[in-house]
């Protein structure tokens, strides 16, 4: 399961996760006109409302950071989001957990898997089939 969440979220580093849960909560606001339910916008706007000066500072932070983003990266980062937001609630918190176990990894060792998996994505789409074929057989 975690091979295919990873296959739906490939390359999703740290900072793309921070920003994509960020920015769900930031587009919801900055985009009324998305044909959201009136509901939910008077909703969310009560929450925008409710936060202290510094978490709106934060999140119009956020948005300046999301608005300096290439259309591409916002491209590339809403689909990531919506595939974030498909998952079961059991594969976020497997996702979260590997993301967890990850960061506790030394920089070194993380540098290494990085090596490992670029080296890994090298080889031909055969190749790869071969050898998941023959380690599944074992």
């Amino acid at each position: 399961m975690v091979e295919q969440m990873h296959r739906r979220l490939p390359g999703l580093s740290r900072w793309g996760i921070i920003t994509a849960l960020g920015l769900g909560i930031i587009i919801s606001f900055s985009a009324p006109t998305w044909g959201q339910p009136k509901k939910r916008l008077e909703r969310n706007r009560r929450i925008y409302q409710s936060l202290n000066p510094e978490e709106k500072a934060n999140l119009n932070r956020k948005l300046q950071r999301w608005k300096s983003l290439p259309p591409e990266k916002q491209r590339v980062l809403r689909h990531r989001m919506k595939k974030w937001r498909e998952l079961s609630p059991e594969d976020r918190q497997r996702y979260r957990h590997r993301f967890n176990q990850w960061q506790k990894l030394p920089p070194d060792e993380r540098q290494e898997i990085r090596k490992k998996l670029e080296k890994w994505n090298g080889l031909p789409r055969q190749d790869r089939e071969r050898i998941r074929r023959r380690f599944r057989s074992r």
